[in-house]
């Protein structure tokens, strides 16, 4: 068995090395951005992600953030859901498909949220149950998110856990200095968050009204949410994760 696993990995890497893409367990998520382990820039290029020698996930980062096309899979290796992404955001139209290969929906989203019929922006569509659920159940292909990826390589690593005391953000390869969140009040604007009258880059911290914890967690990319996103009920356990 060991020997199997170890010749899958071989394998695995000859396919990324050909392909010109990199996998995606050598990044790691800073702050909503992916870095190389061990270097300062932002990830410039292609991607692509495995689980058990089949390909999850392929796309592409630009600066650290996803960018242009993107494509995730069943284990079956039938595409699960395709689309683009603009600044760490989806973009524009998102298909999804079932397992059986039948088409689910196809749906428009603009700077991370699903548009619906009446142009009204929505919180989440199709495209983002059906990728946050493959992720919740072990098929971890948010992407963009963290869930399980962290140990496969498919998601920017965070680890998820069912209460916020044990959550333990993902450390970075050099000691650096953790940017404080600011508190969501504090930020104005609709749909783009500003901070100082500039668009905010970085975290952010809600509580509930009245005392009892944080309400959510998450991070803004040029005043858009990006990253994982958490949130909780008042006992301080996860109660939801979303992915921008």
């Amino acid at each position: 068995m060991k020997k199997i696993l170890f010749f899958a990995g071989i394998l695995v890497f000859i396919v990324s090395c050909s392909t010109g893409k990199v996998n995606f367990s050598q990044l790691q998520n800073r702050n909503g951005l992916f870095y190389l382990m061990n270097k300062d820039k932002p990830f410039t290029g292609d991607v692509i992600s495995y689980q058990n020698g089949k390909v999850e996930f392929e796309g592409r980062i630009d600066k650290g953030l996803r960018s242009g096309g993107w494509v995730y899979y069943y284990p079956t290796g039938q595409k699960m859901a395709e689309g683009t992404y603009k600044e760490g955001l989806k973009d524009g139209n998102w298909t999804t498909w079932r397992e059986n290969g039948q088409q689910l929906a196809v749906e428009p989203y603009k700077t991370g949220k699903y548009v619906k019929g009446d142009g009204t922006p929505s919180e989440s569509g199709k495209t983002d149950s059906i990728i946050n659920s493959a992720a919740s159940s072990g098929n971890d292909v948010a992407g963009g998110t963290q869930g399980t990826e962290e140990k496969r390589g498919t998601n920017p690593p965070t680890s998820t856990t069912t209460n916020k005391n044990t959550t333990q953000p993902q450390a970075p390869a050099k000691a650096e200095q953790k940017q404080q969140a600011v508190v969501w009040e504090s930020l104005t604007g609709g749909s783009v968050k500003f901070l100082n009258r500039v668009p905010y880059t970085g975290p952010v911290v809600k509580y509930f009204k009245g005392g009892g914890g944080i309400e959510l967690e998450g991070y803004f990319t040029a005043g858009h949410r990006s990253g994982k996103w958490t949130y909780f009920d008042r006992r301080g356990n996860v109660k939801d994760v979303r992915f921008y």
